[in-house]
């Protein structure tokens, strides 16, 4: 099994498989103010390096992980690393497959989702029809694909929003080439 690891930004994971010291656990956040309307999901009111935000949960947003760590989970849900396979094919095939599509009222744009990740569109074709991941905050981007056995992280030092960022896209479409040169 192969992994793709793009980008520079390493942050901790509660388990990495180094033999590092963990991180240290941070105390839960507390609210000091009731929050007014959008201060909760509005990114640009959240500070999310500091650590009482990374202790917080947030759903969709704030997993914290390495590029390395994301394309090893990755990968391990397409086949064992290290001995270990999170899941099985029947059990894949279940969570890949189509649950809906059509565009996303958030993210305002087309997508197709199955049962917790994001599936290849025109805008984002990952590798291929039966790659599978999830995109996120900034252009982030981590996905698997079985075709062509292989997994992908890629996060950034700098956060560009909107649709002017084309750094994953770039490195996806280099991946691409090269799975369609039968390098696999």
């Amino acid at each position: 099994m192969r992994s793709a690891v793009a980008g520079s930004r390493e942050t901790p994971t509660a388990h990495s498989g180094s033999t590092a010291k963990p991180p240290r656990v941070m105390p839960q956040a507390r609210l000091t103010r009731r929050p007014g309307p959008g201060t909760v999901t509005d990114p640009a009111g959240i500070d999310f390096d500091s650590p009482e935000v990374q202790a917080a949960e947030l759903p969709s947003s704030n997993g914290i992980g390495t590029v390395h760590a994301l394309a090893r989970m990755y990968a391990a849900l397409i086949g064992a690393v290290d001995g270990i396979r999170l899941l099985t094919w029947p059990t894949l095939s279940s969570a890949t497959r189509e649950q809906v599509r059509g565009k996303d009222r958030v993210m305002l744009i087309p997508t197709r989702f199955s049962a917790g990740f994001m599936l290849p569109t025109e805008d984002n074709p990952m590798t291929g029809p039966y790659a599978f991941g999830h995109t996120g905050r900034g252009g982030s981007l981590a996905f698997a694909d079985p075709e062509h056995g292989i997994s992908f992280g890629y996060a950034m030092n700098r956060v560009i929003a909107g649709s002017d960022d084309l750094r994953a896209n770039s490195l996806v479409g280099a991946l691409r080439g090269c799975c369609n040169n039968d390098l696999s």
